[in-house]
């Protein structure tokens, strides 16, 4: 529970809230319940903003930064010597949980243009088909490219590289109708922890 500031302790800035402040977020200070809030309705525009798949350079330095901050802050609220009720508790653990998460999405989520050749081939125990393409950006862990067959999110299928010959097993995460009969789909690398050569694709030396 928050307790009631004396008139000269900074207040929490959410409107017409009385309550002292205890900590800070993006350069705003609230009570605890507030910070709480303020956090959830952040970390659900973060969330939403990672499923667009399409962030610049700044965006992704500007997300990065606040899961960051949050992260910090959370992890700091829960550790003041303070009496917390359950739902408080749980509240500040299910918040670290949840930037943890976004962190490691948008992680997963950073790419880089490259256009690579590679064969889709479908997953053994369906219909077998064999499609070739070009993708279109790479993560570490994934690709996006263009296609004429639908996938739908869950499917899986063989990635093998033209330029290479290597081999990996991948699982559709996204994909959406594009123009005429493309499909745009982006898939997760199941069983190769560097199928791109991340660091080679990048620039940079491994």
């Amino acid at each position: 529970m928050n307790t009631m500031p004396n008139l000269s302790a900074p207040r929490c800035s959410y409107t017409n809230c009385l309550h002292a402040s205890e900590v800070s977020l993006e350069n705003k200070s609230f009570c605890r319940e507030h910070f709480i809030s303020a956090c959830y309705q952040r970390l659900d525009e973060t969330a939403e903003h990672i499923k667009q798949r399409n962030l610049k350079r700044s965006a992704l330095e500007s997300l990065r930064s606040f899961l960051a901050e949050c992260l910090k802050q959370v992890a700091s609220e829960a550790l003041r010597p303070a009496q917390f009720d359950n739902e408080d508790r749980s509240k500040l653990l299910h918040l670290l949980l949840y930037a943890t998460e976004l962190i490691n999405q948008l992680r997963r989520s950073e790419r880089i243009a490259r256009l690579l050749p590679v064969r889709l081939i479908s997953d053994p125990h369906s219909v077998t088909w064999v499609e070739d393409t070009v993708t279109q950006d790479l993560s570490r862990h994934g690709a996006m490219f263009r296609c004429t067959r639908p996938y739908e999110n869950g499917e899986t299928l063989q990635v093998v590289r033209l330029d290479t010959g290597h081999k990996a097993m991948a699982r559709v995460v996204w994909a959406e109708r594009d123009k005429f009969t493309q499909h745009k789909v982006a898939v997760e690398i199941l069983n190769s922890s560097n199928f791109w050569n991340w660091r080679e694709q990048q620039g940079v030396r491994p």
